[in-house]
């Protein structure tokens, strides 16, 4: 009884201790295979993942797995978690006891194993809330699962817009912690993991192949926008797609952009892809409100890709004029009296482009 009292006592001041006795339970009981550790199965996401006959850094090696290696939980999880550095991120996790696809038995370290989060398991839902906390710390794993849970209980467009918003915060702030904690090397670790933990998002290697960013993939938001009964949401994710019409994933650059190199290229006003979204964004705020936020910001966007002084434009002058007088005189309410005023500004500029030192007609190499 003294035990069991001070167990509770534990369990109530550390979370984690919890997902490690939880692990632990099963460790302590290898015979008994259940219908969880049955059911969960892992890849290898880093090359020469090693099998070790007993848990810990110090086993035996049997042999080392290449990447992409499928194996199979046998119920077993050390109880200990071991901190190692994996091709520059730490991870502080537990060992587990697995069979190969052709019957060998070994413990495998688990941050070098993807799991599928949907495979039912609780063991792999445990080990996710540990990556996630290793990796961002408790506070913002605890919104991530928040997040995720929201996500998976959208019933309504107002439950979208929620999702939506959160999400994007969210992005923003992993993506500054990974810039920070994740050391550049040749081959950087798997992190397509994240997909599992943030779901409506795609992981992406950007900045050369030296950073992770997570981008929002659109066909999810749709399939879920299509189960509500509300249309803004499917209206709203209809837009996004038209940002992205190539794969309908969110990237750095949109449709009005045209990008020549790494980190930048040419505005490609002229084209009609600013008109368009100006009107269908126009369309979707006189509808409703929902969504006001996002469209400000995209509206933001089309006028900064317009108007900055260093934008250059891929078309030549009489297209891009022609795109601005149509702007204009359409006289959307999403746009302000400032909006307005530099739109024409700009106007007038294109008269005398090479005056005001705007560079123009760039698929000519800037001949006009």
């Amino acid at each position: 009884m003294l035990l069991l009292k001070t167990l509770n006592l534990m369990l109530q001041k550390n979370y984690w201790l919890i997902v490690l006795l939880t692990l632990t339970f099963a460790c302590r009981q290898p015979t008994a295979e259940t219908s969880d550790a049955v059911s969960a199965r892992f890849t290898t996401n880093v090359d020469n993942t090693r099998l070790r006959a007993e848990a810990g850094p110090e086993g035996r090696i049997i042999r080392e797995l290449p990447k992409g290696t499928t194996l199979y939980d046998l119920g077993e999880v050390s109880n200990f978690t071991t901190r190692l550095r994996l091709r520059g991120v730490w991870f502080d996790e537990p060992w587990l006891k697995v069979r190969t696809e052709d019957g060998t038995i070994g413990w495998v370290y688990a941050g070098a194993l993807h799991f599928e989060l949907n495979d039912g398991s609780e063991r792999t839902r445990l080990l996710i809330e540990k990556r996630l906390q290793t990796l961002f710390g408790t506070a913002l794993a605890d919104s991530i699962r928040v997040y995720r849970q929201a996500f998976h209980n959208i019933e309504s467009a107002t439950d979208l817009a929620a999702v939506y918003e959160q999400g994007s915060f969210l992005r923003d702030t992993m993506a500054r912690l990974m810039q920070d904690r994740i050391e550049v090397q040749p081959d950087l670790p798997d992190l397509f993991w994240l997909r599992q933990a943030m779901p409506g998002f795609m992981p992406q290697l950007v900045a050369e192949g030296t950073a992770y960013y997570l981008f929002w993939n659109y066909q999810t938001l749709q399939s879920a926008a299509a189960r509500t009964p509300q249309p803004e949401d499917d209206d709203f994710v209809a837009l996004q797609i038209e940002l992205f019409p190539e794969d309908s994933i969110e990237y750095f650059f949109p449709v009005w952009f045209l990008q020549t190199w790494d980190y930048g290229g040419s505005s490609l006003l002229g084209r009609g892809h600013h008109l368009r979204i100006l009107e269908k964004s126009d369309q979707l705020l006189a509808k409703s409100p929902l969504f006001a936020a996002e469209i400000r910001r995209l509206k933001a966007r089309i006028v900064n890709d317009i108007s900055e002084p260093h934008v250059t434009y891929w078309e030549t002058a009489d297209k891009i004029v022609a795109e601005l007088d149509a702007i204009l005189q359409k006289d959307f309410k999403l746009l302000s009296a400032a909006d307005k005023i530099a739109l024409q500004t700009r106007r007038e500029q294109f008269e005398e482009p090479a005056r005001h030192g705007i560079a123009v007609n760039e698929q000519s190499g800037g001949a006009e």
